[in-house]
């Protein structure tokens, strides 16, 4: 795959997945348009890409008008749209009787919305791509949440897997397009909006904490070989299909798993 001259558009760009594959992206030949609330963070990043071509979009999408507002503002800029990574995402609000409506409200808006928004509004540039040599990507960075159910997580949960779904289901029609519709399912992953400290000192978890640099290159990866879905770290392949052989008696395991980690924040 050739990266140079492809335009990728990154949510959630200021810290993360979003900051990593950025530059990933950059260092590989494409240009980069980084998007995310935290304006100072962006021009960081810009200036670490090295500036021109690439640029950044200060936006909250976590309303429908600030995803049509990013959207006008990358049409200003270029005339296509080779790959959108919609990565923007907002951690737990922990147990059901900790979190308002509006704290759920919140987070299925900038956890799952966002990323239908974005793929229906870039449409019409994802559409314009060159196809001859290429196929523009629409990267949605889901998780192991939203394949095996999490305890204790059931508003991140519940964005997750409805991220999942509508990959799955967009990926028919976007298939007619000639737009492929990917992916990126992480397992634990120490990120600034996902600390994993309390986990990384279990013995019995620890090892499984992920940093960021290792999901970004599986990512890599995954588009240039025209992946699907890419889950990282090997043994989340046959954890995953266990889970669905199990059935209902998932939840008892994943609960009881959940007490014996001991783990009760935010994930």
């Amino acid at each position: 795959m050739e990266w140079k001259g492809l335009t990728a558009v990154i949510t959630g760009a200021s810290s993360g997945f979003g900051r990593e594959a950025a530059k990933a992206f950059a260092a590989a030949g494409a240009t980069v348009i980084a998007v995310a609330r935290r304006e100072e963070k962006l021009m960081e990043l810009v200036d670490e890409l090295g500036g021109e071509p690439h640029s950044y979009v200060a936006m909250d999408l976590s309303e429908l008008s600030g995803v049509r507002s990013m959207v006008d503002e990358v049409k200003s800029r270029t005339d296509h749209l080779d790959i959108l990574m919609n990565n923007a995402g907002v951690a737990s609000n922990g147990p059901m009787k900790d979190a308002t409506s509006e704290d759920i409200e919140k987070l299925i808006k900038i956890n799952l919305l966002s990323a239908m928004w974005s793929t229906k509004e870039f449409l019409p540039l994802l559409d314009a791509a060159p196809k001859a040599s290429r196929t523009p990507v629409v990267v949605n960075v889901a998780s192991m949440a939203g394949r095996i159910p999490t305890p204790m997580n059931a508003d991140y949960t519940a964005s997750k897997f409805g991220l999942v779904g509508f990959t799955e289901a967009a990926w028919h029609e976007m298939q007619e397009r000639q737009i492929r519709m990917m992916m990126l399912n992480p397992g634990l992953a120490d990120t600034e909006g996902f600390p994993m400290t309390e986990i990384k000192k279990n013995p019995m978890v620890g090892w499984t904490v992920m940093d960021d640099s290792r999901v970004v290159r599986a990512l890599v990866n995954g588009i240039e070989r025209g992946a699907f879905e890419v889950r990282v770290q090997w043994w989340m392949h046959p954890l995953y299909v266990t889970t669905v052989m199990m059935g209902p008696l998932r939840r008892l395991v994943s609960g009881a798993v959940r007490q014996k980690v001991g783990y009760r924040g935010k994930l």
